[in-house]
């Protein structure tokens, strides 16, 4: 069994997440708690498989191995996802990825679709490549987050799409599209001739009953399609080694993708990437993977009844993968600088700010839960303290 339980100082390591909150949040004195980062120790077989290839003096250029390659092919077996070993791409990071995808099937004024609210970096990866952002909202019902299949075809046909940048699982809320859903969309995009790159980076963590359905795996005519975006650095906390790669059938798509990369000069993969990656795609790997699922969905758990009890009027969406919970304050604030001010200065935690994730993001925020039960119970302490601060709190 792995132990989760504890907590690990990570100041004096340079963490991203620690370094940037006074940048951030005007004070390093917040509980961070907002890049899909986990605070949870990288698994000790992959640290293991690091340290004994750290024992060969030699750290030079390397390739990806036919044993990562098929590390990968059996990997994405689980899902009913057939991958040649010719398919697979290295890329640095899936956010690499895209703007790679982007750079490969687009022309300079193109226009490049996003469902929001998504992930920020999907909304900057048109702009920074001279291309435009068309955003297609989801339609919240019942709870969640649903696509408005008329809606978005209007979108397509007025703003001319070429590309489709998805999310899959959805982030921020944890969605996990269901497979009519996804052969609806795939479907719709092939009609209109419109390239789908998939992110599929927080698909390893889908909680039961829900099942992750790869894009790509649908039929073949879609994998033709699709370019499909992962990696093991969300699941197995390698945020910091860069691991990541894309699986493109379409051979012509392919080289273009590959043409991309050399543009920018991504020529080799990175060495401990390889190692790390081949050392998460194991039966240990899925067994960590399964034992984290569980983790995750015990702390979701103890936040959704947290805010039950104590702050009813906030909506947790509930998510169906992944350690991201978007939270909805709207029925507690008007506006969203009050409400980040609130949680910086009253609260004392670095949230992501909902209207990063676009317009529709206005009113919520995400919250990392992938931290040891000590360090949840302290955010949640934290926010039990502040509701005397609320204009309208009554004790």
């Amino acid at each position: 069994m792995v132990d989760f339980n504890q907590t690990i100082d990570r100041l004096g390591t340079d963490a991203e997440k620690y370094e940037l909150r006074q940048a951030l949040f005007g004070t390093d004195k917040v509980l961070p708690m907002w890049v899909a980062d986990q605070d949870l120790a990288t698994p000790d077989f992959i640290v293991q498989a690091l340290q004994k290839r750290l024992t060969h003096p030699i750290l030079g250029y390397t390739l990806m191995s036919d044993c990562l390659s098929q590390a990968i092919i059996d990997w994405q077996a689980q899902y009913h996802y057939a991958v040649q070993a010719s398919e697979i791409v290295y890329t640095h990071n899936v956010a690499n990825g895209f703007h790679l995808a982007v750079q490969a099937f687009t022309e300079p004024g193109d226009a490049v679709l996003v469902q929001t609210p998504v992930y920020p970096p999907f909304l900057k990866a048109a702009p920074s490549n001279q291309r435009k952002t068309v955003t297609a909202p989801l339609q919240w019902q019942d709870g969640n987050y649903h696509i408005d299949f008329e809606a978005l075809e209007s979108v397509i046909v007025e703003q001319q799409v070429k590309l489709l940048l998805f999310c899959h699982p959805q982030n921020p809320s944890g969605r996990v599209w269901q497979k009519s859903e996804l052969l609806k969309l795939a479907e719709l995009c092939l009609k209109h001739q419109i390239w789908v790159v998939s992110d599929e980076i927080h698909a390893d963590m889908t909680f039961a009953p829900h099942q992750h359905v790869p894009m790509a795996s649908l039929s073949p005519e879609i994998a033709q399609n699709t370019i499909t975006l992962s990696s093991p650095g969300k699941t197995f906390n390698l945020g910091g080694l860069q691991t990541g790669y894309a699986v493109i059938a379409n051979s012509k798509l392919r080289r273009r993708y590959i043409q991309a990369c050399q543009a920018v000069s991504i020529l080799e993969p990175n060495l401990m990437a390889n190692i790390a990656m081949e050392a998460a795609y194991t039966p240990k790997g899925k067994t960590y993977r399964d034992e984290l699922v569980a983790f995750l969905q015990s702390n979701i758990q103890r936040v959704t009844e947290f805010f039950q009890q104590h702050y009813p009027q906030v909506g947790v969406v509930q998510p169906q993968a992944s350690f991201l919970i978007w939270l909805d304050f709207s029925a507690l604030f008007s506006e969203q600088t009050a409400l980040k001010s609130w949680l910086i200065n009253e609260a004392g935690l670095g949230l992501n700010d909902g209207e990063t994730f676009g317009k529709n993001g206005t009113g919520f925020m995400r919250m990392n839960i992938a931290v040891s039960p000590n360090q949840l119970q302290q955010a949640l302490s934290q926010l039990e303290t502040a509701k005397s601060t609320l204009p309208d709190y009554q004790s």
